[in-house]
């Protein structure tokens, strides 16, 4: 059956809904970021701030009031009508150790999902002030300016943001070794932030493991309306059901190689 898709009109309403929340959100994440938080750390000892607790709170209440029959998943919190039409996904405060250690790299990501495919996504960058938004049949813009991002079609010129040596990527490091060897060279770490730079053109490949859907919920439609790809290292499209693996490029041509270094069965 042929999946009726939301209408222009209702996309600019959720995208008009959706600047609402990011502006609620950021004056939170402006009033807690390099002041004293209470922290609490999950059982993975991932931690969770102050910050993002409310942060989400916040979230949940707008998406209740504006939207009812919508669902709601986040990190935070349990999940509310899960197997709604619409689901809003939430990330309060994605890169919380950035968030912890004063570093403005961590992002505000909301994604809008129509049944279980992404179709809007936010990251918001309380501190520089800087919002990415990228909806389907709209584009992606930054602060409301149309952004691409760059050509480059051989990796071994490619700038790229890897993960690796940490709990979440143990077992996959050698993979993600191989595209970092094939590229013209990379940074260590991966923070929300550089997606946005990666829609940006200021990034080729963004490539990690672990992240869950609140994770990358956002990117999709703000990486793919930019003219990039975000793919599972399948190279699937990225759904409310994809596994935690996740690798961005600017330039799809760029993927099928990528996705043949990634290739568990080696």
């Amino acid at each position: 059956m042929t999946v009726q898709k939301p209408s222009q009109k209702t996309i600019q309403e959720f995208i008009t809904f959706a600047h609402k929340v990011s502006d609620a959100v950021a004056e939170v994440h402006r009033k807690y970021f390099r002041q004293p938080v209470s922290t609490e750390y999950k059982d993975d000892s991932s931690p969770v701030t102050q910050c993002d607790k409310e942060s989400e709170s916040v979230m949940r209440d707008l998406v209740m009031n504006h939207y009812p029959s919508h669902g709601i998943l986040g990190e935070e919190f349990p999940p509310h009508q899960a197997d709604a039409e619409f689901v809003w996904v939430i990330d309060p405060v994605d890169g919380t150790k950035y968030f912890m250690t004063g570093h403005p790299t961590f992002a505000l990501l909301l994604g809008l999902a129509h049944q279980g495919e992404f179709i809007l996504g936010v990251i918001e960058q309380a501190i520089s002030r800087e919002r990415w938004i990228g909806a389907d049949g709209v584009g992606s813009l930054l602060n409301g300016k149309k952004i691409q991002t760059r050509k480059c079609r051989e990796l071994n010129k490619a700038i790229i943001a890897r993960a690796g040596f940490e709990w979440h990527t143990e077992g996959r490091d050698h993979f993600i070794d191989k595209v970092w060897k094939a590229s013209h060279w990379a940074q260590w770490g991966v923070a929300p932030y550089d997606y946005g730079l990666l829609a940006a053109g200021y990034l080729d490949v963004v490539i990690t493991a672990g992240p869950l859907v609140h994770d990358f919920a956002a990117l999709g439609p703000v990486i793919r309306n930019a003219g990039g790809s975000i793919t599972d290292w399948y190279g699937k499209p990225l759904t409310i059901d994809s596994p935690s693996h996740v690798v961005a490029v600017g330039d799809p041509a760029l993927l099928p190689e990528i996705i043949r270094l990634l290739d568990f069965s080696e």
